[in-house]
């Protein structure tokens, strides 16, 4: 019998987490500032606030900490790794582990913030749950994705799917929602949903993810042209653009595995098309 994998370092999670909802809360302060600086680019550039910025910064940190966390793992020293090289300098880094923690971050400002000026205080503190809550699981059950044993591994890779799927949900939305031209709107949807189907496929058995990310991407990037002609909700553009992007990663997925036959053609054929029946009658009925 298989002995299971160590148990993760709680303590560094957890540190890691408090650090960012920290990071977090005091973007969300200067967020609120009216006075706060913001780059005009010029033209039909979006501005962009200082903000932005600041949880750029908060990823780079996740990452690095999601990074150092899952090379930690044993699994991992018999796992062929990206390598970079700086001159004399030489290290393996775990990019596709990256996104889920670092998406749990900018998902949950992006989104709530959404409702900041309705909801004040509120969309602020559920920011704050959201991010902590989505950036533990994603961390531990990174960690148990990896088990020997295939009964927990299975349960949590599970998990790191449905945080995929909710983060998809929540960036989608906030993208929508922005109403920005096609050249920037899809840019952003698409290289979202590459980055995010990436981490989704980090468990697949195929060389190409990365391949396989980028199709994933370009389909998401041209649903989203077409939305753009959709006058619907932030929420329902947010919905349609997770549907395909549940779809389009579910197949890859078999892709990678072997395991595409015609039978889960016609089932997600057949769960997305229901999907967008009762997508379309909400709309109507509103």
């Amino acid at each position: 019998m298989l002995a299971s994998s160590p148990a993760p370092r709680y303590d560094r999670i957890v540190s890691l987490v408090i650090v960012i909802l920290i990071g977090l809360a005091v973007i969300f302060l200067i967020d609120g500032n009216p006075n706060t600086l913001r780059i005009v680019l010029g033209g039909d550039l979006p501005a962009i606030s200082v903000s932005w910025f600041l949880i750029a910064s908060l990823m780079i940190i996740t990452s690095a900490g999601a990074d150092v966390l899952i090379r930690s793992h044993p699994y991992m020293q018999h796992r062929a790794l990206p390598v970079v090289h700086l001159g004399v300098v030489r290290f393996e880094i775990a990019p596709a582990f990256w996104m889920l923690p670092s998406f749990s971050v900018i998902g949950s400002f992006a989104f709530f913030r959404l409702f900041s000026e309705v909801w004040q205080g509120l969309a602020f503190a559920l920011a704050l749950v959201a991010a902590g809550g989505l950036l533990l699981a994603a961390l531990i059950a990174q960690h148990y994705a990896l088990d020997r044993d295939a009964a927990v591994s299975q349960r949590a890779q599970t998990v790191l799917q449905v945080i995929g799927y909710v983060l998809a949900f929540g960036l989608f939305s906030a993208i929508y929602y922005t109403r920005y031209r096609t050249l920037y709107s899809a840019t952003l949807t698409g290289a979202t949903a590459t980055l995010l189907s990436y981490g989704l496929l980090a468990y697949t058995p195929a060389s190409n993810r990365w391949r396989m990310s980028a199709v994933v991407g370009l389909v998401l990037a041209e649903a989203l042209w077409a939305l753009n002609y959709w006058a619907t909700s932030f929420l329902i553009g947010g919905a349609v653009l997770l549907v395909l992007f549940y779809v389009a990663v579910s197949l890859t997925q078999h892709l990678g595995a072997g395991q595409v036959q015609r039978r889960l053609l016609v089932e997600y054929g057949l769960l997305g098309g229901g999907l967008f029946t009762v997508i379309i009658y909400v709309v109507l009925r509103q």
